[in-house]
Protein backbone atom coordinates (compact mmCIF):
# COMPACT_ATOMS: atom_id res chain seq x y z
CA UNK A 1 0.00 0.00 0.00
CA UNK A 2 2.54 2.57 0.94
CA UNK A 3 5.03 1.77 -2.18
CA UNK A 4 1.63 2.18 -4.18
CA UNK A 5 1.02 5.48 -2.47
CA UNK A 6 4.46 6.31 -3.15
CA UNK A 7 4.09 6.00 -6.79
CA UNK A 8 0.94 8.28 -7.21
CA UNK A 9 2.41 11.04 -5.51
CA UNK A 10 5.61 10.87 -7.48
CA UNK A 11 3.46 10.65 -10.72
CA UNK A 12 1.33 13.47 -9.59
CA UNK A 13 4.22 15.64 -8.73
CA UNK A 14 5.50 15.08 -11.94
CA UNK A 15 2.36 15.73 -14.02
CA UNK A 16 2.40 18.79 -12.00
CA UNK A 17 6.10 19.95 -12.48
CA UNK A 18 5.21 19.20 -16.57
CA UNK A 19 2.33 21.54 -16.65
CA UNK A 20 4.30 24.14 -14.61
CA UNK A 21 6.44 24.05 -17.51
CA UNK A 22 4.09 25.31 -20.18
CA UNK A 23 4.33 28.76 -20.61
CA UNK A 24 0.87 31.00 -21.03
CA UNK A 25 0.20 33.08 -23.47
CA UNK A 26 0.95 36.23 -21.47
CA UNK A 27 4.58 34.65 -20.75
CA UNK A 28 4.81 34.65 -24.76
CA UNK A 29 3.55 37.70 -25.18
CA UNK A 30 5.69 39.61 -22.36
CA UNK A 31 9.06 37.84 -23.55
CA UNK A 32 9.36 36.92 -27.20
CA UNK A 33 10.88 40.17 -28.30
CA UNK A 34 13.59 40.14 -25.86
CA UNK A 35 15.36 36.62 -26.84
CA UNK A 36 17.16 35.23 -30.06
CA UNK A 37 16.29 31.74 -30.52
CA UNK A 38 19.77 29.63 -31.41
CA UNK A 39 20.57 26.16 -32.29
CA UNK A 40 17.67 26.17 -35.00
CA UNK A 41 18.73 22.94 -37.39
CA UNK A 42 16.89 24.12 -40.70
CA UNK A 43 14.31 26.40 -42.70
CA UNK A 44 12.14 23.41 -42.88
CA UNK A 45 8.52 24.16 -41.10
CA UNK A 46 8.63 21.69 -38.34
CA UNK A 47 12.45 22.37 -37.58
CA UNK A 48 11.29 26.42 -36.89
CA UNK A 49 8.61 25.03 -34.82
CA UNK A 50 10.59 22.51 -32.40
CA UNK A 51 13.23 25.22 -32.03
CA UNK A 52 10.82 27.73 -31.18
CA UNK A 53 8.79 25.41 -28.71
CA UNK A 54 12.48 24.70 -27.41
CA UNK A 55 12.06 28.19 -25.58
CA UNK A 56 8.27 28.88 -25.20
CA UNK A 57 7.26 25.30 -24.57
CA UNK A 58 3.54 25.41 -24.72
CA UNK A 59 1.58 22.54 -24.47
CA UNK A 60 -0.52 22.51 -28.32
CA UNK A 61 2.90 23.43 -29.83
CA UNK A 62 4.42 19.92 -27.21
CA UNK A 63 1.71 17.90 -28.26
CA UNK A 64 1.53 18.14 -31.83
CA UNK A 65 5.65 17.65 -31.70
CA UNK A 66 4.92 14.37 -30.31
CA UNK A 67 3.37 12.69 -33.61
CA UNK A 68 3.53 15.85 -36.38
CA UNK A 69 0.92 14.05 -38.72
CA UNK A 70 -2.24 15.62 -39.92
CA UNK A 71 -5.15 13.65 -38.14
CA UNK A 72 -8.51 15.08 -39.29
CA UNK A 73 -9.74 16.14 -36.10
CA UNK A 74 -9.16 13.24 -34.19
CA UNK A 75 -8.08 13.36 -30.55
CA UNK A 76 -7.79 16.22 -28.35
CA UNK A 77 -6.85 18.37 -31.45
CA UNK A 78 -7.49 18.95 -34.71
CA UNK A 79 -3.58 18.97 -36.49
CA UNK A 80 -2.89 20.08 -39.69
CA UNK A 81 1.07 19.01 -40.69
CA UNK A 82 1.68 20.86 -44.64
CA UNK A 83 5.18 20.73 -44.82
CA UNK A 84 5.12 21.18 -48.42
CA UNK A 85 3.48 24.63 -48.41
CA UNK A 86 5.50 25.28 -45.04
CA UNK A 87 2.55 25.54 -42.46
CA UNK A 88 1.42 23.33 -39.56
CA UNK A 89 -1.30 23.92 -36.87
CA UNK A 90 -2.86 22.21 -33.72
CA UNK A 91 -6.40 23.36 -32.54
CA UNK A 92 -7.75 22.01 -29.48
CA UNK A 93 -11.36 21.44 -29.70
CA UNK A 94 -13.65 22.69 -26.61
CA UNK A 95 -14.20 25.82 -25.18
CA UNK A 96 -11.24 26.65 -23.26
CA UNK A 97 -8.26 25.36 -24.97
CA UNK A 98 -5.07 26.37 -26.43
CA UNK A 99 -3.95 26.50 -29.93
CA UNK A 100 -1.36 27.40 -32.45
CA UNK A 101 -0.37 27.63 -35.91
CA UNK A 102 2.95 28.45 -37.84
CA UNK A 103 4.11 29.19 -41.42
CA UNK A 104 7.26 30.27 -43.09
CA UNK A 105 8.04 32.29 -46.81
CA UNK A 106 11.19 32.29 -48.17
CA UNK A 107 13.09 35.88 -48.64
CA UNK A 108 14.76 36.75 -51.27
CA UNK A 109 18.08 37.67 -49.74
CA UNK A 110 18.18 33.64 -48.89
CA UNK A 111 16.65 34.55 -45.20
CA UNK A 112 12.93 32.96 -43.99
CA UNK A 113 10.47 34.40 -42.13
CA UNK A 114 8.39 32.43 -39.62
CA UNK A 115 5.02 33.51 -38.54
CA UNK A 116 3.78 31.77 -35.15
CA UNK A 117 0.16 32.33 -33.63
CA UNK A 118 -1.19 31.20 -29.92
CA UNK A 119 -4.23 31.18 -29.38
CA UNK A 120 -6.21 30.78 -26.03
CA UNK A 121 -10.17 30.34 -25.40
CA UNK A 122 -12.28 31.97 -22.73
CA UNK A 123 -15.85 31.04 -23.65
CA UNK A 124 -16.94 33.29 -26.69
CA UNK A 125 -13.89 35.13 -25.96
CA UNK A 126 -10.67 34.45 -27.86
CA UNK A 127 -6.86 36.12 -26.65
CA UNK A 128 -4.54 35.75 -29.47
CA UNK A 129 -0.88 36.92 -30.08
CA UNK A 130 1.13 36.84 -33.33
CA UNK A 131 4.95 36.45 -33.80
CA UNK A 132 7.39 36.92 -36.61
CA UNK A 133 10.78 35.81 -36.47
CA UNK A 134 13.88 36.54 -39.70
CA UNK A 135 15.66 33.04 -39.62
CA UNK A 136 19.26 33.05 -40.65
CA UNK A 137 20.70 29.91 -42.37
CA UNK A 138 24.35 30.65 -41.85
CA UNK A 139 23.48 31.59 -38.16
CA UNK A 140 21.05 28.86 -37.43
CA UNK A 141 18.97 31.69 -35.27
CA UNK A 142 15.66 33.07 -35.37
CA UNK A 143 15.44 36.62 -34.49
CA UNK A 144 12.36 38.69 -33.35
CA UNK A 145 10.65 40.75 -35.86
CA UNK A 146 8.24 43.67 -35.77
CA UNK A 147 6.06 44.65 -38.88
CA UNK A 148 2.99 46.63 -39.70
CA UNK A 149 1.46 43.45 -38.86
CA UNK A 150 2.53 43.24 -35.47
CA UNK A 151 1.40 47.06 -35.16
CA UNK A 152 -2.43 45.85 -35.75
CA UNK A 153 -4.75 47.75 -33.52
CA UNK A 154 -8.54 46.57 -33.02
CA UNK A 155 -11.11 48.70 -35.19
CA UNK A 156 -13.18 48.73 -31.73
CA UNK A 157 -11.09 48.02 -28.82
CA UNK A 158 -13.23 45.53 -26.88
CA UNK A 159 -12.37 41.76 -25.68
CA UNK A 160 -15.99 40.75 -26.94
CA UNK A 161 -15.38 41.30 -30.32
CA UNK A 162 -12.23 38.28 -30.62
CA UNK A 163 -9.56 39.31 -33.73
CA UNK A 164 -7.98 36.12 -35.34
CA UNK A 165 -4.92 36.10 -37.31
CA UNK A 166 -5.33 33.13 -40.26
CA UNK A 167 -1.92 32.21 -41.55
CA UNK A 168 -1.80 30.99 -44.99
CA UNK A 169 -1.48 27.45 -45.99
CA UNK A 170 -2.14 28.22 -49.49
CA UNK A 171 -0.88 31.09 -51.13
CA UNK A 172 0.91 34.06 -49.44
CA UNK A 173 -1.39 36.36 -47.83
CA UNK A 174 -2.38 36.63 -44.07
CA UNK A 175 -5.68 38.12 -42.84
CA UNK A 176 -6.66 39.54 -39.30
CA UNK A 177 -10.38 39.16 -38.98
CA UNK A 178 -12.75 40.95 -36.65
CA UNK A 179 -15.83 38.86 -35.56
CA UNK A 180 -18.65 41.04 -34.17
CA UNK A 181 -20.86 39.10 -32.11
CA UNK A 182 -23.69 41.30 -32.43
CA UNK A 183 -23.17 42.00 -36.01
CA UNK A 184 -22.74 38.16 -36.82
CA UNK A 185 -20.45 39.56 -39.52
CA UNK A 186 -16.44 40.66 -40.09
CA UNK A 187 -14.06 43.13 -41.00
CA UNK A 188 -11.36 41.35 -42.65
CA UNK A 189 -7.81 42.83 -42.73
CA UNK A 190 -5.91 41.95 -45.54
CA UNK A 191 -2.02 41.95 -45.51
CA UNK A 192 0.18 40.35 -48.80
CA UNK A 193 3.70 39.48 -49.25
CA UNK A 194 6.23 41.63 -51.64
CA UNK A 195 8.86 38.65 -50.91
CA UNK A 196 10.66 40.16 -48.21
CA UNK A 197 7.91 41.98 -45.97
CA UNK A 198 3.92 41.55 -45.49
CA UNK A 199 2.47 44.69 -46.09
CA UNK A 200 -1.30 46.30 -45.11
CA UNK A 201 -3.18 45.49 -48.52
CA UNK A 202 -7.06 46.50 -47.95
CA UNK A 203 -10.12 46.08 -46.03
CA UNK A 204 -13.09 43.90 -46.50
CA UNK A 205 -16.47 44.85 -44.73
CA UNK A 206 -18.90 42.02 -44.63
CA UNK A 207 -22.16 42.55 -46.55
CA UNK A 208 -20.43 46.01 -48.02
CA UNK A 209 -22.46 45.44 -50.88
CA UNK A 210 -25.73 46.05 -48.91
CA UNK A 211 -24.69 48.64 -47.40
CA UNK A 212 -23.28 50.85 -49.96
CA UNK A 213 -26.71 49.61 -51.82
CA UNK A 214 -28.60 51.84 -49.12
CA UNK A 215 -27.15 54.24 -49.43
CA UNK A 216 -27.25 54.57 -53.48
CA UNK A 217 -30.92 54.30 -53.49
CA UNK A 218 -30.98 57.69 -51.20
CA UNK A 219 -28.49 59.56 -53.66
CA UNK A 220 -28.79 57.99 -56.70
CA UNK A 221 -27.79 61.12 -58.62
CA UNK A 222 -24.24 61.93 -57.17
CA UNK A 223 -21.32 59.84 -58.89
CA UNK A 224 -18.45 61.25 -56.05
CA UNK A 225 -20.08 59.52 -52.85
CA UNK A 226 -18.01 56.09 -53.16
CA UNK A 227 -16.92 55.34 -49.49
CA UNK A 228 -13.36 54.78 -49.05
CA UNK A 229 -12.30 55.53 -45.51
CA UNK A 230 -14.39 53.89 -42.15
CA UNK A 231 -14.53 54.09 -38.34
CA UNK A 232 -16.33 52.08 -35.65
CA UNK A 233 -17.75 54.41 -33.20
CA UNK A 234 -20.72 53.28 -30.31
CA UNK A 235 -22.81 56.55 -30.24
CA UNK A 236 -25.44 55.01 -27.94
CA UNK A 237 -22.45 53.30 -25.85
CA UNK A 238 -24.15 49.98 -25.85
CA UNK A 239 -20.85 47.72 -26.53
CA UNK A 240 -22.20 47.16 -30.21
CA UNK A 241 -20.10 49.49 -32.17
CA UNK A 242 -22.02 51.55 -35.40
CA UNK A 243 -20.06 51.60 -38.60
CA UNK A 244 -19.29 55.17 -40.10
CA UNK A 245 -18.59 55.35 -43.53
CA UNK A 246 -17.33 58.23 -45.66
CA UNK A 247 -15.78 59.29 -48.90
CA UNK A 248 -12.38 60.51 -49.08
CA UNK A 249 -13.23 64.15 -49.38
CA UNK A 250 -15.47 63.60 -46.23
CA UNK A 251 -18.75 65.28 -48.44
CA UNK A 252 -20.48 61.87 -48.11
CA UNK A 253 -20.64 59.96 -45.27
CA UNK A 254 -23.41 57.65 -43.90
CA UNK A 255 -23.85 55.89 -40.31
CA UNK A 256 -25.34 52.31 -40.02
CA UNK A 257 -26.19 49.81 -37.30
CA UNK A 258 -25.45 46.35 -37.23
CA UNK A 259 -27.55 44.09 -34.98
CA UNK A 260 -28.06 40.09 -35.53
CA UNK A 261 -26.83 40.26 -39.29
CA UNK A 262 -29.85 43.45 -39.91
CA UNK A 263 -27.94 46.64 -41.40
CA UNK A 264 -30.05 49.74 -40.88
CA UNK A 265 -28.91 53.00 -42.31
CA UNK A 266 -29.21 55.19 -39.42
CA UNK A 267 -28.18 58.80 -40.73
CA UNK A 268 -26.48 60.27 -43.89
CA UNK A 269 -25.20 63.47 -45.76
CA UNK A 270 -24.07 64.53 -48.77
CA UNK A 271 -21.74 67.41 -49.95
CA UNK A 272 -25.18 69.75 -48.98
CA UNK A 273 -25.76 68.42 -45.29
CA UNK A 274 -23.81 67.97 -42.29
CA UNK A 275 -23.94 66.05 -39.07
CA UNK A 276 -23.91 67.07 -35.40
CA UNK A 277 -23.63 64.87 -32.44
CA UNK A 278 -25.62 65.34 -29.12
CA UNK A 279 -24.54 63.88 -25.31
CA UNK A 280 -27.71 61.89 -25.44
CA UNK A 281 -27.04 59.20 -27.91
CA UNK A 282 -28.83 61.44 -30.64
CA UNK A 283 -27.24 62.49 -34.08
CA UNK A 284 -29.05 65.17 -36.46
CA UNK A 285 -28.53 65.97 -40.20
CA UNK A 286 -28.57 69.31 -41.37
CA UNK A 287 -28.99 71.45 -44.76
CA UNK A 288 -30.47 73.30 -46.99
CA UNK A 289 -33.94 72.25 -48.52
CA UNK A 290 -34.24 74.82 -51.07
CA UNK A 291 -34.62 78.47 -51.58
CA UNK A 292 -35.28 79.81 -48.22
CA UNK A 293 -35.84 76.45 -46.90
CA UNK A 294 -33.69 74.79 -43.96
CA UNK A 295 -33.67 71.46 -42.11
CA UNK A 296 -32.56 69.43 -39.29
CA UNK A 297 -33.50 65.51 -38.75
CA UNK A 298 -32.65 63.90 -35.54
CA UNK A 299 -32.81 60.57 -34.61
CA UNK A 300 -31.52 58.91 -30.88
CA UNK A 301 -30.65 55.45 -30.47
CA UNK A 302 -30.55 52.94 -27.88
CA UNK A 303 -29.22 49.52 -28.39
CA UNK A 304 -27.84 50.18 -31.69
CA UNK A 305 -31.48 51.19 -32.95
CA UNK A 306 -33.13 53.93 -33.74
CA UNK A 307 -35.98 54.75 -30.67
CA UNK A 308 -37.19 58.30 -31.80
CA UNK A 309 -37.23 61.16 -34.27
CA UNK A 310 -37.74 64.81 -34.79
CA UNK A 311 -37.57 67.66 -37.64
CA UNK A 312 -37.81 71.50 -37.77
CA UNK A 313 -38.19 73.05 -41.08
CA UNK A 314 -37.58 76.56 -40.99
CA UNK A 315 -38.82 78.26 -44.19
CA UNK A 316 -38.35 82.17 -45.04
CA UNK A 317 -41.75 83.42 -45.41
CA UNK A 318 -41.67 86.40 -48.13
CA UNK A 319 -44.65 87.79 -47.92
CA UNK A 320 -44.54 88.12 -44.44
CA UNK A 321 -40.84 88.64 -44.48
CA UNK A 322 -40.12 86.54 -41.44
CA UNK A 323 -39.00 82.62 -40.59
CA UNK A 324 -41.26 79.83 -39.79
CA UNK A 325 -41.10 76.59 -38.59
CA UNK A 326 -42.82 73.51 -37.66
CA UNK A 327 -41.88 70.34 -36.59
CA UNK A 328 -42.12 66.50 -36.48
CA UNK A 329 -41.84 64.03 -33.61
CA UNK A 330 -41.93 60.57 -34.24
CA UNK A 331 -43.92 61.33 -38.05
CA UNK A 332 -46.01 63.15 -36.58
CA UNK A 333 -46.81 66.83 -36.79
CA UNK A 334 -46.68 68.50 -33.55
CA UNK A 335 -47.19 72.27 -32.18
CA UNK A 336 -44.06 74.56 -32.62
CA UNK A 337 -43.78 74.74 -28.67
CA UNK A 338 -43.41 70.49 -28.21
CA UNK A 339 -41.24 70.61 -31.41
CA UNK A 340 -39.08 73.20 -29.90
CA UNK A 341 -38.99 71.46 -26.42
CA UNK A 342 -38.04 67.99 -28.03
CA UNK A 343 -34.39 70.34 -30.04
CA UNK A 344 -34.01 71.96 -26.50
CA UNK A 345 -34.29 68.57 -24.69
CA UNK A 346 -31.10 67.32 -26.65
CA UNK A 347 -29.20 70.09 -24.89
CA UNK A 348 -25.94 71.63 -26.72
CA UNK A 349 -23.79 69.65 -29.50
CA UNK A 350 -20.45 68.17 -28.97
CA UNK A 351 -17.76 68.00 -30.99
CA UNK A 352 -16.45 64.36 -32.65
CA UNK A 353 -13.47 64.38 -34.28
CA UNK A 354 -13.17 60.61 -36.25
CA UNK A 355 -9.94 59.37 -36.98
CA UNK A 356 -11.01 57.08 -40.05
CA UNK A 357 -9.51 53.96 -41.87
CA UNK A 358 -9.14 53.69 -44.94
CA UNK A 359 -11.00 50.94 -46.93
CA UNK A 360 -9.17 50.30 -49.83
Amino acid sequence: MKNILTFLLVTLSALTVTAQNYVTIDQISDGWEKKTITGVKDGSILSLVKAFNNVWHNRPTTDLLKKPVSNDGEGDYDIVVDSPNGYVSAFELGDDGESFSACVWKRNNGHRLFAFVFQKMHGLSISQIILFYDYDPDEGTLTPEYNELSKFTPSFNDSYHPITYLLPRKGKDIVVNEYFMNWYSSIRHIYKWDGMELYYHSVEIEKFDVIRKEYDEMYDAFEDSDFTKYILYDFDEDGNPELWLSSQNEEYKAIYSIVAGEIRMISSTYFKTNFAFYSNSAIATAGGCGTGCFYTRCVMLKDSKIYRTCEEFQTYNFEKDKLESSYTIDGQEVSNKAGENMFKSLGEPIEIKPKFRQLF
